[in-house]
């Protein structure tokens, strides 16, 4: 955003010439957390939509209903779990978020996580930091509350093990398919022109001042920049599967089981997810900054905050798909003499691989991107890209700030491509085909 619509922004300066141009305010800190969220949505309605059989769009076609008929009595009525899961991931993610207001709202629109983080690390004021924290409870709260009353008024059962051969999606009329591909390659080049900005920055002596070519950026972060890249990869690493693992069991635990404190564990899970990361980190600092406990320093105090953090992605999309898959298969297979563990590795796990690898895949990205809460658990001993990217624009060196973005963006679309292969390999038979936890 500032590369292009920046003082000396691509746009706004050398393609516009308007001179003075401000980014900073509400409109650019809307319009980033827009392309910066809309992804977590699509990963959480992704397996809802393929978990609804056509059939039933085709059983109301065969009683005379309309392709608008059809979509809103029945496609979008089938998707509420997904809908309502992705409202309240976005709402508590947009609530929370710290870096982009930092950079982007600039003092015409304070947020409440960037006024908490200069009150305790300005004023030097916890008190008041934790109050303002505080406040963000109440809004998330109240979401939690407004999507659980909603998906809890119906039933939303697509996939019985009863099904017969899948025929293709009908509800979208051919001619509408062109309008939504434009719709969807317009976005898409959108998004690829900041990630080309990005590489041109980093390639360049000084964007918008010096267009001399130069790799002189990239030899600074592979050498001083080192540590940061293989620190972050380590607890990256660490933290994908953990987060994985964590989100499907706690999703599976409160959708398929009764025992007291299941909805406590629920609503802790999402408090978590939606504390301002500066309240989470520093949190996290003081509980374990001293005996018996004493993990500030080291690497396993970042990646339990990962874990606990970002999982609530892979939970809420475990929720979602569990609320769409009849129990009567599960009771099936227990009924055949299989345990409740036997069952959930055989049965339930299968069916809700999409949700798990797609918990896999936020718990990875947010752990190379994330910063607000880890800002304050970081140390000699372990630093973060994240970090280093945060120091290099507060210096004003945006060559070495460009390159660590690319190197992020690489690293991130690799792993990305792994968790598709992985996921095509281990899906189970007659499972829905699905390659990646981004498309196909």
């Amino acid at each position: 955003m500032i590369f292009s619509f920046g003082p000396r922004g691509l746009i706004t300066y050398h393609l516009l010439g308007i001179k003075g141009f401000t980014v900073y305010g509400l409109g650019s800190t809307l319009f980033s957390e827009m392309l910066t969220f809309f992804p977590i949505a699509y990963l959480t309605l992704k397996p809802i939509l393929n978990g609804i059989d056509p059939n039933v769009e085709d059983m109301a076609f065969s009683l005379g209903s309309s392709r608008w008929r059809v979509f809103r009595t029945v496609t979008l009525p089938l998707t509420v779990p997904g809908l309502a899961n992705a409202f309240l991931l976005l709402f508590a993610a947009s609530l929370a978020d710290f870096a982009t207001p930092l950079i982007l709202a600039g003092n015409a629109f304070p947020v409440l996580p960037t006024q908490a983080y200069l009150q305790i690390t300005g004023l030097f004021d916890l008190k008041g930091g934790a109050v303002l924290s505080f406040v963000l409870l109440v809004p998330a709260m109240t979401v939690y509350l407004l999507q659980r009353y909603w998906v809890s008024r119906k039933s939303y059962v697509t996939i019985t093990g009863k099904a017969g051969a899948r025929t293709s999606v009908k509800s979208v009329a051919p001619w509408a398919r062109y309008p939504l591909l434009a719709i969807c390659l317009l976005v898409a080049a959108g998004i690829l022109y900041f990630y080309v900005l990005l590489l041109y920055a980093s390639v360049v002596m000084a964007l918008g001042a010096n267009h001399t070519w130069t790799l002189q950026h990239y030899r600074v972060i592979f050498t001083d920049g080192l540590k940061a890249i293989r620190d972050t990869l380590v607890i990256a690493g660490f933290g994908m599967p953990l987060g994985g693992l964590f989100g499907v069991l706690v999703g599976y635990l409160v959708t398929k089981k009764i025992f007291p404190g299941r909805q406590a564990m629920e609503i802790v899970s999402m408090i978590n997810y939606a504390l301002p990361g500066t309240i989470v980190g520093i949190a996290y600092l003081m509980a374990f900054n001293d005996p018996p406990i004493e993990l500030t320093g080291t690497a396993l105090i970042i990646v339990a905050c990962y874990v606990f953090r970002y999982s609530p992605t892979g939970i809420r999309a475990t929720v979602a798909t569990l609320q769409q898959i009849d129990p009567s298969i599960e009771e099936a297979s227990q009924g055949l003499g299989a345990g409740s563990g036997t069952t959930f590795r055989r049965i339930t796990l299968p069916l809700i691989l999409p949700a798990f690898f797609a918990g896999l895949g936020v718990v990875f990205i947010r752990s190379m991107t994330a910063i607000s809460a880890t800002i304050f658990l970081v140390s000699i001993n372990w630093t973060l890209i994240t970090v280093r990217i945060l120091e290099n624009i507060t210096e004003l060196s945006l060559g070495p700030a460009a390159a660590f973005s690319v190197l992020v963006v690489v690293i991130v679309f690799a792993v990305i491509a792994l968790i598709g292969l992985a996921l095509r390999r281990f899906r189970a038979a007659g499972a829905l085909e699905v390659t990646s936890i981004l498309g196909g």
